[in-house]
């Protein structure tokens, strides 16, 4: 009986966390809340602060449960092999960011969710959202990087930080110089030049790793 009634509540808290998704991606975190998620899960919003304690228990628990990206790191690592040579691990750097950008562009709800925490970024509820995201991404580099006395984390905040900005920018159907980013084009000139970036950045660091010898 007490694990029926586990089941069922794992089911119902799941249920939750996807209409959360759902709800952030049709009216953003502004209008998002309590009574919308409730009424888009199908269950008593008591149920919510049951199981979440409220509205940033459910935030952070959409984050950390693999609802944002978090997930999407997990994943990719195990696909990488255990020790990647130096020249692959360019090659798997510049497909992650690449990925990582298709499933950022795909999820309307991260999307918001990096919006709220932009305009949030003071209260706590947004630096442990934070903080829970950047450790996600130090396993990414710890991991895969190429070059790791080159400051790996610093060149991937950079080439992330773009990637993120162009893909809020899009929504606003604005270009970026003559980059329409609301087209597949645009965003295929992007992809073509991430992969030019790392393999640029890998031979000028194979070529001073040379000189250094």
């Amino acid at each position: 009986m007490k694990q029926v009634k586990r089941r069922n509540r794992a089911m119902t808290m799941e249920r939750i966390l996807r209409a959360m998704g759902d709800v952030m991606a049709e009216k953003g975190t502004k209008k998002a809340g309590i009574n919308a998620v409730a009424e888009k899960a199908g269950v008593n919003k008591v149920l919510i602060y049951r199981y979440f304690g409220g509205w940033n228990g459910l935030l952070e628990a959409y984050v950390q449960r693999g609802f944002f990206l978090s997930m999407f790191n997990d994943r990719f690592i195990d696909t990488v092999p255990s020790n990647p040579a130096p020249e692959e691990r360019s090659k798997i750097w510049s497909e992650y960011v690449i990925k990582l950008a298709r499933e950022f562009r795909s999820r309307k709800s991260s999307q918001e969710l990096i919006r709220w925490e932009m305009q949030n970024g003071e209260t706590e509820l947004a630096r442990r959202l934070s903080t829970f995201r950047n450790e996600s991404y130090k396993k990414i580099v710890d991991k895969l990087a190429p070059f790791p006395a080159y400051d790996p984390a610093a060149l991937t905040a950079i080439v992330l930080g773009g990637v993120t900005y162009m893909t809020l920018v899009s929504s606003n159907r604005t270009k970026i110089l003559d980059l329409d980013m609301t087209t597949e084009e645009g965003w295929d000139r992007v992809e073509t030049a991430v992969r030019r970036i790392f393999n640029s950045l890998s031979m000028a660091l194979e070529s001073k790793e040379a000189v250094a010898k």
